[in-house]
């Protein structure tokens, strides 16, 4: 069949960290199953770092809204219940970082070239802003879909509190992007999924350029 096939080139391609190939064969597989919720989050992802910088905020919203949409998606799929929570962790576990990376990512190209005694600046102040408020959003509503979902899955909890421990980090240290309060009503409900579980303290790390 051959959405299995550019199935399984999309993921050796993605195991072996090539991102062309895993692009390519993730946006094959999309033609063929467009409902394919791994195809149509990784193909965004692997999408995200290409073309012009000034396309980057315009790339990772889309990312961000290919996530929650996908999500919905890996649950009609036709398979077990636990295969769909493997895709999610994986899903979950792709997307998860990339808030912070992507703000350290524009914060070194901001400081890559030097003209006389200013660095070029490549992203302005509001584009990073931006990112990061909406990197952050998507996270926490990463994990509130996924426990919507499952609301019984105790594996889907363990999933959901993946996000939210990234949301309630990355809430104490971009504290003026967050609603107030909202990292420690987060933080509760880690606590009982995770009773281990301690919130970091707020950091004054905000970098915006």
């Amino acid at each position: 069949m051959e959405g299995n096939k550019y199935l399984n080139l999309a993921r050796q391609a993605r195991a072996e960290n090539n991102s062309e190939d895993a692009k390519l064969y993730y946006g094959k597989l999309r033609e063929v199953e467009p409902e394919n919720a791994e195809a149509k989050f990784f193909y965004a992802y692997y999408a995200m770092y290409e073309g012009k910088n000034g396309e980057l905020l315009t790339r990772f919203t889309n990312l961000c809204k290919s996530l929650l949409s996908s999500l919905p998606m890996v649950k009609r799929a036709s398979i077990s219940e636990d295969e769909q929570l493997i895709t999610i962790c994986e899903i979950v576990s792709a997307f998860v970082p990339e808030a912070w990376s992507l703000n350290r990512y524009m914060n070194s190209k901001n400081r890559e070239t030097k003209v006389g005694d200013s660095y070029v600046r490549v992203f302005d102040a509001s584009t990073i802003a931006s990112c990061s408020k909406v990197g952050m959003s998507t996270i926490r509503d990463l994990g509130d879909e996924i426990v919507k979902l499952y609301p019984n899955n105790t594996q889907a909890s363990k999933i959901a509190v993946i996000a939210w421990k990234e949301y309630v980090s990355l809430a104490q240290k971009w504290y003026a992007y967050a609603p107030k309060g909202e990292a420690e009503v987060y933080a509760e409900k880690i606590k009982k999924i995770d009773p281990s579980y301690e919130m970091p303290k707020k950091a004054g790390c905000i970098s915006l350029g």
